[in-house]
């Protein structure tokens, strides 16, 4: 019976780590009808923590960091983007950590002066 204890009392002290990314062309539809300007590689990043089931991070992580990065060079939406999110458990408590990458852009919308319809 001591060694069933002890064996779950290892499995419950095991880290587990899980890493998902996802990537889109940008994070607000851009028609042939809009043109952007390109501002440069941005990054934003969102962290929390989950306490014995009770989370201490925004209800949305991925879209804070999305907003971070958008904001972090005043654009108005994102090309090329990449999220990773990542969440570290161990025992009660679950890191995670959320990551978006992308080209900062602003967008005209409809279309660049004097294009032809």
């Amino acid at each position: 019976m001591l060694r069933i204890i002890i064996f779950v009392l290892m499995l419950a002290l095991l880290p587990a780590c899980t890493t998902v990314v996802g990537i889109s062309p940008s994070t607000t539809p851009i028609t042939s009808e809009d043109s952007y300007t390109v501002i440069g590689p941005v990054t934003g990043r969102s962290t929390g923590a989950i306490w014995f089931f009770i989370p201490t991070m925004p209800d949305t992580p991925s879209r804070n960091a999305r907003d971070n990065a958008i904001a972090s060079k005043h654009a108005d939406a994102l090309i090329e983007v990449t999220e990773e999110y990542t969440s570290f458990s161990l025992l009660l408590v679950t890191f995670v950590w959320t990551t978006v990458e992308g080209t900062a852009v602003k967008i005209k919308r409809g279309g660049a002066i004097g294009a032809e319809k």
